[in-house]
């Protein structure tokens, strides 16, 4: 090994930094370590959340969810326990998504009539108050109640039905302008802010 002040001493393949000090004197520098590959970001701490990047829109041009919002029978009271990984889908696509000035929450049903149509109204504002609660401003959002108006399946079989209940996002303006000359609302029969 060859000390800062250029003398030769004996080492092993291997000297730490501690060891190279007492071999060569207090004016010995250890080398510097060369930069390895980027590690990335350090993961999050247990229990933490970790934002969504990565977004997709359906064939319908709706925001693809990572799973089902789901609601306890005939009320508009969300399971936070099933819905919240695609509330927060939402939520993390609306941060990331500033020019999106507008989203409308299109809620659909599987049953016909007035009480039907004003509770997919509800669940779509449920909807816009919990991503209210959770930071995003009440003037970007839209509740819009669909009743049974635009099945996506067979409403004969329980499955079909149970794929027409759902909730869904789509961008009703972008930059303060409504996307492809649509009506913000979607035509939906029940529209409401969802500022109170």
């Amino acid at each position: 090994m060859v000390c800062d002040d250029g003398t030769m001493r004996r080492s092993a393949l291997v000297i730490a930094p501690a060891l190279l000090a007492l071999a060569c004197g207090p004016t010995a520098k250890p080398a510097p370590t060369p930069p390895g590959p980027p590690v990335g970001d350090p993961a999050p701490p247990s229990g933490e959340r970790v934002p969504a990047t990565d977004f997709a829109m359906t064939d319908r041009g709706t925001l693809a969810l990572p799973g089902p919002i789901v609601f306890a029978t005939g009320s508009a009271d969300l399971d936070l326990t099933t819905s919240e990984p695609a509330l927060w889908h939402i939520r993390d696509y609306l941060v990331a998504k500033d020019a999106v000035t507008l989203a409308r929450i299109e809620g659909h049903g599987d049953e016909p009539g007035q009480d039907a149509l004003m509770l997919t109204g509800d669940r779509a504002l449920a909807v816009g108050r919990w991503l209210v609660a959770h930071d995003i401003a009440c003037e970007r959002l839209l509740a819009a109640a669909f009743g049974d108006s635009k099945p996506i399946a067979d409403p004969s079989t329980a499955e079909g039905r149970a794929a027409n209940r759902r909730i869904e996002i789509v961008n009703a303006e972008l930059r303060g302008r409504p996307i492809g000359g649509m009506p913000v609302d979607g035509s939906a029969p029940a529209a409401a802010p969802v500022c109170d």
